[in-house]
């Protein structure tokens, strides 16, 4: 459960930094809100707009939500101003229920419009100081009253800025001078709108300068028309990267639950039987998590996305449900086919790895072929099948990979490698002296050779730190315990021996961590490698001291027991174990 928890917050955070990453320098007001109609987010713009506002949050927001504004703007009173927005509303994560706002102020062009409307003074004024780009133009006919050009009137310094071409490059010339290859349709849209003074607003992408433009056209007089132009790339740039994160998994770029869902229904229909779905599980995942960090788990969901996309037939769709599980929808594929696409599959995905790490994926399906079969049921059934082969071929690649961290763990440090078979061979000399049976003693061997497995989740820079450990870098330390847990419970074959490795640090006066235990509350076992890891880590030497004698260890492990040590397991080791490898002893 703490893993898991850890996982969803870290997804959580995840998308929280998306949103950001789009938004967050964005020059247009943009907030994110949750279910209960709360801002979780908001860019440095949304900031200062929410900062100047009479009403509440749910007060902007129900106006915000009245209507479609993407198309006609809505008028919000901030302070003493009037602003007039456009409103973009997008479920940015549908399962998390977080909605994106992006308000686009479309203040400056609305009043654009009206003082150009009003005055020939205003019209002159706003042409050399609004930034956006205004040019008037007027029609040209043919003998036969139909519009078959324009001539540029006037233009304003933005308006050069925004397409490219300077005033003096196309001020009374026509638009076929200018641009021989444009549309015809445009002028005839724009006679249009200088015969009929009917005004139009819309969007247009200039495929010549890459620019998205929003364009407003009217007519301030008989025959000509005026366009206002606003260059709203950055906003169509992110609209599009929201649509294309709405249907796809951030981390991998496939398909992601919501296109599968919506897929799987538009292809459940008759013409498409048989359909199969294959289901993928990516086997060790948390582990690699756990003991290499969330990077590496990330690179291992990367490569195995490729895979399956390089093993699938043309045309299939693939998607990521979520965590470390993949669908693939195949439309007309038979079983004899189904199955020749999960042996591709399984043959590509065989022998790859992320370093030195196996990936694993196992791999179920089920075919619907009747009509009246429900599509549901189908996945639950490829789900099943795929479980039943994760549950033996995820144990062996978790065992693989528990022999690979305590390797990568001694290669990261030999100190630790020679200390851990130290103590792995001292708890079995005390478990043999206190008469546990053979398998007991083989098990406690193994708990203390991987005690330390932990240590592999922390910083190499601590580990083999030549010096005494600061504060922060001992709180580090102290978690290697519950890392430890982590690594080896995921492992049926090592989950018992797990419960040791994390309490083996507990003291028996109930002082130590993480749980703060006590004497019998702390296993017999992680008792005995207590007792083992304290003794080796005494009488070794280390950068900054020198190790202590047989001697002088005794003397501390006799002060400690009843403290910190379980005072029987002290007293074999001291009296039994040591005087036999050793002779008596001071």
């Amino acid at each position: 459960m703490i893993g898991m928890n850890e996982v969803k917050n870290d997804l959580f955070e995840l998308e929280i930094n998306r949103w950001k990453q789009t938004f967050w320098n964005l020059g247009e007001v943009a907030f994110l809100i949750n279910g209960d109609h709360e801002i979780i987010c908001m860019n440095p713009v949304a900031n200062l707009f929410f900062d100047g506002k009479k009403e509440s949050v749910s007060e902007i927001l129900k106006i915000l939500d009245h209507g479609d504004h993407k198309r006609k703007p809505v008028k919000i009173k901030v302070a003493e101003d009037i602003r007039w927005l456009y409103v973009n509303k997008n479920d940015f994560d549908i399962r998390r229920k977080l909605v994106s706002y992006m308000l686009v102020d479309f203040t400056d062009r609305h009043q654009a419009e009206i003082a150009l409307k009003e005055s020939e003074e205003r019209h002159r004024l706003l042409i050399t100081q609004m930034a956006q780009g205004l040019a008037v133009h007027e029609i040209i006919f043919d003998q036969s009253g139909q519009p078959i050009d324009f001539r540029y009137l006037d233009a304003n310094d933005s308006y050069e800025k925004l397409v490219g071409l300077k005033r003096e490059q196309i001020i009374g010339k026509t638009a076929l001078e200018v641009s021989p290859g444009m549309d015809k349709n445009w002028i005839e849209k724009y006679g249009q709108v200088a015969m009929t003074g009917q005004p139009i607003h819309f969007e247009h992408y200039d495929k010549y300068i890459d620019k998205y433009f929003e364009v407003v056209a009217y007519s301030p007089r008989f025959k000509q028309f005026a366009v206002i132009i606003s260059d709203v790339t950055e906003r169509k740039l992110a609209e599009k990267e929201i649509r294309y994160l709405s249907y796809h998994d951030y981390l991998t770029g496939l398909h992601n639950r919501r296109f599968y869902e919506e897929e799987l229904g538009r292809l459940d229909i008759p013409a498409n039987l048989p359909i199969t779905l294959i289901m993928a599980d990516v086997n060790g995942l948390k582990l690699i998590n756990d003991s290499f960090g969330h990077a590496m788990g990330d690179e291992l969901l990367k490569k195995a996305a490729r895979l399956i996309i390089e093993a699938v037939p043309e045309g299939s769709i693939v998607s990521r449900l979520g965590g470390d599980e993949f669908i693939v929808i195949l439309p007309q594929t038979d079983i004899f086919q189904a199955v020749d696409v999960i042996n591709d599959l399984k043959a590509k995905t065989a022998d790859n790895k992320i370093g030195a790490v196996d990936i694993s994926i196992s791999y179920g399906y089920e075919i619907k072929e009747m009509e009246d079969q429900d599509i549901q049921e189908i996945y639950k059934r490829a789900e099943d099948d795929m479980y039943r082969h994760k549950l033996y071929e995820s144990s062996s690649i978790k065992n693989k990979t528990i022999e690979l961290i305590m390797n990568t763990l001694y290669e990261k440090s030999h100190r630790e490698m020679l200390h851990s078979r130290r103590v792995s061979e001292i708890c079995k000399s005390i478990a043999i002296e206190m008469g546990l049976s053979k398998d007991a003693v083989n098990q406690i061997g193994a708990a203390g050779l991987m005690h330390d497995i932990g240590k592999m989740g922390i910083d190499e820079k601590i580990l083999n730190k030549e010096g005494l450990l600061n504060f922060e870098e001992w709180q580090e330390i102290q978690r290697h315990p519950e890392i430890g847990y982590r690594i080896l419970s995921s492992s049926n074959e090592f989950s018992e021996m797990s419960k040791y490795v994390y309490e083996h640090h507990e003291r028996w006066d109930g002082k130590g961590y993480p749980k703060k235990l006590k004497r019998e509350e702390i296993s017999i076992q992680a008792r005995i490698i207590g007792v083992a890891d304290a003794y080796d880590a005494m009488t070794c030497d280390r950068s900054y001291r020198k190790g202590l004698s047989r001697t002088e260890a005794i003397r501390e492990l006799k002060k400690n027991a009843g403290t910190q040590f379980d005072p029987q397991v002290t007293q074999v080791f001291v009296e039994k174990v040591l005087i036999e490898e050793f002779g008596m002893v001071d």
